[in-house]
């Protein structure tokens, strides 16, 4: 007698040949960022309108805050922090007096002199009269502050920006030199006429503690917010004695600007657009470039250029310059100082909304200048 045997459903669907797609290949949105960052970061700035990885615009810069006065063995000092990034910078000032026969204008010139003259000075060391030796700025990078910046010596990123806050202080001609003079009290009743004995030098430190992007435009407001509420003490030429004495329970600020010179970076990043959204508007571009504001440290890694602009805002009656340009709320703007570091051509226009970008910028940190009580000069908001 004949018997049939049924294999069990479960066998039969398993023997059936799979004729369906496999699933398509998906990443998490942290592997996406990992593998391919700079596809990762195109993507969002494709968007219509674009955005960024950490929720802004392309236009739009970190919220900062301040606090000055927060160190109390220097004379001035001033806490920024914009997003992730914070830096704390700390001014002391010390004096140096002038010998027999050095000739006091070679201190009060931001141009850089060779002249040689001997000295008595602190203990940072010696060298010729000089700008550098009246300002000397330094920064440092703590370690943990990134994970780019290990335990060791500083490296060549920490100097370049030595470097250059050095050559910003120099352009800008941020501090009244004649305000560090220390003059001899004398019966002389102009004090532009006392004879000079010394004058105050200043030592700008500036320390990262949290690095996420753009350092430069932080420790630059950190500095001009230390400066603004540096108070040195009343120092006087003790004839008797040859020698500067200082009064600390008589503090005195130092003189700045009228206009306080503001720093903006931005970067270009290189973005693959299809020929429908290449001629798209409603946000800034350069042929395959699209311009970041206030940039973070993910975003810095996929520039391939970077812009950072030294300006000025003025009153139109107190300066007729070429290079100013109108800017925000009827003010005048001067450009001071440009430096971009590679080879992707900027037009005037794109220039001229990163000049706006920055005067909002500059507007904005003058208004946490006056909330910390500080006067912010001729400064326009």
């Amino acid at each position: 007698m004949a018997s049939s045997v049924s294999a069990p459903a479960s066998i039969a669907q398993n023997n059936t040949p799979d004729t369906s797609e496999p699933p398509p290949l998906t990443f998490s949105t942290s592997l996406f960022r990992h593998i391919s960052p700079a596809l990762y970061l195109q993507r969002h700035l494709l968007h219509e309108p674009p955005i960024r990885p950490n929720g802004r615009h392309p236009s739009q810069h970190r919220d900062f805050t301040l606090t000055t006065n927060s160190l109390s063995h220097a004379h001035g000092s001033a806490v920024v922090r914009t997003g992730d990034t914070a830096v704390v910078c700390g001014i002391r000032g010390e004096i140096l007096t002038l010998a027999p026969g050095d000739d006091h204008t070679a201190f009060e010139s931001y141009h850089r002199s060779h002249a040689s003259g001997t000295y008595g000075r602190g203990s940072r060391g010696s060298g010729g009269a000089s700008w550098g030796d009246l300002i000397v700025s330094n920064l440092e990078i703590s370690t943990g502050c990134s994970k780019k910046y290990p335990l060791g010596p500083p490296g060549s990123f920490a100097q370049t920006l030595s470097d250059q806050i050095q050559e910003l202080i120099r352009v800008s001609k941020l501090v009244d030199l004649t305000s560090l003079r220390i003059c001899a009290q004398d019966a002389t009743p102009e004090p532009s006429q006392r004879p000079i004995k010394g004058y105050w030098s200043l030592y700008i430190d500036v320390l990262c503690i949290s690095l996420d992007g753009n350092l430069l435009d932080a420790a630059w407001y950190a500095i001009v917010a230390a400066l603004r509420s540096l108070k040195l003490p009343l120092a006087s030429w003790n004839h008797l004695e040859e020698r500067i004495f200082c009064d600390r329970s008589s503090l005195h600020p130092i003189s700045l600007r009228g206009n306080l010179p503001m720093v903006a970076t931005f970067i270009l990043v290189p973005v693959a657009r299809s020929s429908e959204s290449a001629g798209s508007k409603g946000h800034t571009h350069n042929s395959d470039n699209i311009i970041l504001n206030d940039p973070d440290a993910f975003e810095e890694d996929q520039a391939n250029e970077t812009l950072t602009i030294l300006s000025t805002s003025i009153n139109g009656e107190q300066e007729k310059n070429p290079r100013s340009r109108t800017g925000l709320l009827g003010t005048k703007t001067r450009i001071e100082k440009i430096e971009k570091i590679g080879e992707c051509k900027l037009g005037n226009l794109h220039l001229r909304e990163c000049l706006i970008l920055a005067v909002e910028k500059s507007s904005r940190f003058t208004e946490a200048l006056i909330k910390e009580g500080l006067d912010a000069g001729n400064f326009i908001v």
